[in-house]
Formats: structure tokens, C-alpha cells, sequence
């Protein structure tokens, strides 16, 4: 999804962007005149004269300086492509020089997406996604990929990517539109990667995410069920009560009851867990290993992550 948009020109010697983090994905094209990145554990580069265009993550801080004046194109995404991301991570961002073609096409991409960044219509998401493909393509060039991950592998990270984002964010009860923004696929090949790497829909695991949260809230700390809703992602306490009797069979207040006293450590809770539904200790099993796993798959290519829950 296309955050912000700017383009045109700009004097930054004057009136330089400051060094910080940015809440998304930014693309800085300087189509026309000098400048540079800054940043503030890195001595400043000379000015870069040459067309170029910059992508930096949310987490890097930086700012920018310009010589005199510049044209620039800049585009702020809440994501990117994968591959985009793997590739930042070697250096923390990324450049490429612009081609005369690139500069043209930069210019005509600012033309043609201001009206729909100004006032978005049903087709403008498509054209925000078309725009950031273009975008990543012009990095990929000349890059050498010395194999493809499989298919499995890869929707294991982004599933994975897409539930620490959705822990994260519990209390503001994301939808799965807002969690297959975060990771760059439409909603259908989300779930279809969902039932991949667990053999269940988002449905159920996210449920089951929200319910551990609660159970770990109800054992730990003295929240009253308001709270514990909100915190682990549920409408009301009236909502958290029905699914956490139905998958627990037991209510909140009996669950809190039964673990009362001092703190529980993690492991007496997920006994607990395991003795009234093996289904959902199934699941957290299943996301610990996956974890763990984490850093292996990539450098190997990973077997099978698949678990079947029946």
C-alpha cells in the first residue's frame, strides 16, 4: 500500500531532512542534481550526481542533503517484495543507478499516481502495487540469484512474518487484509499459505494465537477480562468468555482460578493447555519448531514444515 508521495523539486541544502527511522518502506528516486544519503553512525558520502534511486527499511535511520536543488520522486510502502527485503538485509539498504529510461518513466510514475494518492479510487491499489513491482525491478538488475527457495520454504517466512506482526499488534485486532498488506500478498494466497504450512485456515490460527495470549494474561497478571480482551485481541470480555469456553472448556474465570497463586512459569501453562485441548498445544509445538527453525531453512532449503491438526 502507497503511504505517501512526493515529487517534483526540492532544495534539501537549505532545509535538509533530518536522521531518523521512517514508519514504512521508503524509495527516493533524485532524477536531477546532488545528493546524499545521511546517517548518523556513517561519515557523509560526496554528493551523487547520477540519476539514482535509494530504497531504505523502516528500522534504518537516515536522512537526506542535496547540493542545491533536486527533482526527486519519493514513495513511502507499508511493504515490499521479498526479495526486496532479503536484499536490504546485507547492507541495510539498497541503490541503483537510473538509465535515462529509468528517469523518464520516474517522472511519468509521479505524474500518473498523484491524483490516485490524492483521492484513490477502486483501481488506484492496483496501480500502487504495479508501481512498487517497477520500482523493485530496477534493483534486481544485473542481481545474480544463485537458486530459488522452495515454494514451501518460502511460505513458511512469510506466515511466520505475518503472525510475529500480528502478536505485535493483538490490540488493535488486525484483519487479515491488514496482515496480507504487511507481507505483500493478495488475502486468497494468504490463506492458501496459511493452510500450506499448518493445515489450517488463518481463521483458526489466528484464534488460537489470541486465545494463548489470553491464557497467558488470565495466569500472569491480575487484568480484569476488559483488559484481557483487548489486549489479546477480542471484541469484548463477553467475546473472549464464548471462544475461550468453547476451544478450553472452561470459562476465563475458572482457567484463572485453577492457575491462581504465584506466577506460572510458560511450561505449567502449556500443560495445562495440553490436558484440555491437544489441538491447540499441537499448534504451539508446531510454532516452536518452526522458529527454531528459522535461521536452518534458509541456508538449506528446509524439508517439510507441514503438520496435519485433525
Amino acid at each position: 500500500m502507497l503511504r505517501y508521495l512526493a515529487h517534483g523539486p526540492r532544495d534539501l541544502a537549505l532545509t535538509p531532512i533530518d536522521v531518523t527511522t521512517r514508519f514504512n518502506w521508503e524509495f527516493y528516486a533524485n532524477l536531477k542534481g546532488g545528493l546524499r544519503p545521511t546517517e548518523a553512525t556513517i561519515e557523509p558520502g560526496p554528493f551523487i550526481f547520477r540519476p539514482t534511486i535509494w530504497v531504505f527499511p523502516p528500522e534504518r535511520p537516515h536522512g537526506w542533503v542535496s547540493h542545491k536543488s533536486i527533482d526527486r520522486l519519493v514513495l513511502h510502502f507499508s511493504s515490499v517484495p521479498d526479495v526486496i527485503r532479503e536484499a536490504c538485509t546485507e547492507r541495510g539498504f539498497l541503490s541503483a543507478e537510473l538509465e535515462p529510461v529509468d528517469v523518464e518513466m520516474l517522472h511519468a510514475l509521479g505524474r500518473s499516481l498523484e491524483p490516485h494518492y490524492r483521492s484513490p479510487s477502486p483501481a488506484s491499489l492496483l496501480l500502487f502495487d504495479r508501481a512498487l513491482i517497477d520500482l523493485s525491478l530496477i534493483f534486481l538488475r544485473g542481481r545474480d540469484f544463485p537458486s530459488a527457495l522452495p515454494l514451501e520454504t518460502v511460505a513458511v517466512e512469510r506466515v511466520e512474518r505475518a503472525i510475529e506482526w500480528y502478536l505485535s499488534h493483538l490490540h488493535e485486532r488486525p484483519t487479515l487484509e491488514a496482515l496480507a498488506d504487511i507481507v505483500h500478498v493478495s488475502t486468497a494466497h494468504l490463506r492458501r499459505q496459511f493452510q500450506l504450512v499448518y493445515s489450517q485456515s488463518p481463521h483458526f490460527v489466528l484464534t488460537h494465537l489470541r486465545l494463548e495470549k489470553a491464557a497467558e494474561l488470565l495466569a500472569t497478571t491480575g487484568d480484569t477480562l476488559d483488559v484481557v480482551a483487548r489486549r489479546s485481541g477480542f471484541n469484548s470480555a463477553s467475546d473472549l468468555c464464548r471462544v475461550f469456553r468453547r476451544r478450553f472448556k472452561a470459562y476465563p474465570n475458572e482457567w484463572r482460578t485453577h492457575v491462581a497463586g504465584s506466577e506460572k512459569p510458560a511450561d505449567q501453562i502449556e500443560r495445562l493447555i495440553a490436558r484440555v485441548d491437544p489441538q491447540t498445544a499441537a499448534m504451539t509445538e508446531q510454532r516452536k519448531r518452526l522458529k527454531a527453525a528459522g535461521a536452518s531453512r534458509r541456508r538449506g532449503h528446509g524439508g517439510s514444515h507441514r503438520t496435519l491438526f485433525k
